[in-house]
């Protein structure tokens, strides 16, 4: 049976998407957690579509899913949901608008898009024992039609300016070698953000940052991008006391900077159907803010259900994590079922 130490203030989940929300399955390991957990917070990959009139954007892959998706998130506890991600405006601003009105209806909250830019960088702000916690999400992956602007509705977006680089000597010896590809936030979008990270520090006693960022592609989504990681330091710089990623469908290594913890990806929470290797794979990121402790729970997809991964220690891959995580001056204290850090 899963261990569960103690009460949590915040339990952080990966990406949620179903077609049919009713098919899904949650595993007892996983309520019992949540059943000791304040907060518990997802990111929803994917607009609420009830009108068939609606059409997809024209981009590579768009997702929707039912009202019914209300219904699983209200069984399993979530009371926060972001949508700061590439999928909310797939079919348009109507779909998005619609699917944060459903969640506001029934009390569960979200953050990440909005009416206008300001709105949609609006932190969404948790009591957790007296105290305010701050979290803002933002996405970096999205298509130009999605971004929220003064006078737009659409995602918080970050923009990220892609530089190839080619040695044309090197291709001369040897043809078809692979480019070089960097990314550098465009800074009037991190001074916009640092702005926003500066005004919720002055409202919140802590300051939770939630981006949708990297490759979600395998297998480059295994990769901390170095855009990823500058962006990750440059915020904890600003005052972030804590970020949890997400966005490549897998989960990514964890590091401490300046004693600070970033999670770079939770990777999915439940993605049915599943897509890509390691896609069954994610993590719950369980948080206790008065001892400054978390605790890191693995979980599995199998077709359409979920369940806490009981021995870790058989799973190389979780094995490998631990290894980047020490690797990365982590500290871990591991049990049977899950990693305890503080933070």
């Amino acid at each position: 049976m899963v261990q569960v130490k103690e009460e949590y203030d915040l339990c952080f989940c990966g990406d949620v998407y179903a077609e049919d929300p009713s098919k899904l399955f949650i595993g007892k390991k996983i309520e019992k957690i949540f059943s000791k957990c304040e907060n518990v917070i997802v990111n929803l990959e994917t607009p609420i579509v009830v009108d068939s009139r609606l059409k997809p954007m024209n981009k590579y892959s768009a997702l929707k899913t039912s009202i019914e998706i209300i219904d699983f998130l209200k069984k399993i506890g979530v009371n926060a949901v972001s949508l700061a991600n590439n999928h909310i405006m797939d079919y348009g601003n109507d779909a998005a608008k619609f699917t944060k009105e459903a969640l506001s209806k029934e009390k569960i909250k979200s953050y990440g898009y909005g009416n206008t830019i300001s709105e949609a960088f609006e932190p969404c702000i948790l009591e957790v024992d007296g105290k305010k916690v701050g979290i803002i999400g933002f996405t970096t992956t999205f298509v130009p039609e999605a971004l929220s602007k003064e006078d737009k509705p659409g995602v918080a977006g970050i923009r990220i300016i892609t530089r190839v680089e080619i040695d044309p000597r090197e291709i001369l010896e040897e043809p078809a070698a692979p480019y070089i590809v960097r990314g550098e936030v465009l800074k009037n979008d991190l001074a916009f953000l640092d702005k926003n990270l500066e005004s919720v520090r002055n409202r919140c006693d802590y300051l939770i940052l939630q981006p949708h960022w990297g490759v979600g592609l395998a297998p480059y989504n295994k990769i901390v991008l170095d855009y990823v990681k500058d962006l990750a330091r440059h915020s904890i710089d600003s005052g972030v006391e804590l970020i949890v990623g997400g966005h490549p469908h897998t989960f990514q290594p964890i590091e401490v900077y300046k004693g600070k913890t970033i999670l770079y990806s939770l990777g999915n929470f439940i993605f049915y159907p599943i897509m890509h290797e390691m896609e069954n794979l994610g993590i719950i990121l369980c948080v206790s803010l008065g001892k400054m402790k978390a605790d890191i729970f693995f979980v599995e997809q199998k077709d359409n259900s979920l369940e806490v991964i009981d021995e870790i220690k058989n799973r190389p891959e979780i094995q490998y994590f631990m290894y980047l995580a020490l690797r990365n001056g982590v500290k871990l204290w591991e049990s049977d079922t899950f990693l305890e850090l503080n933070i």
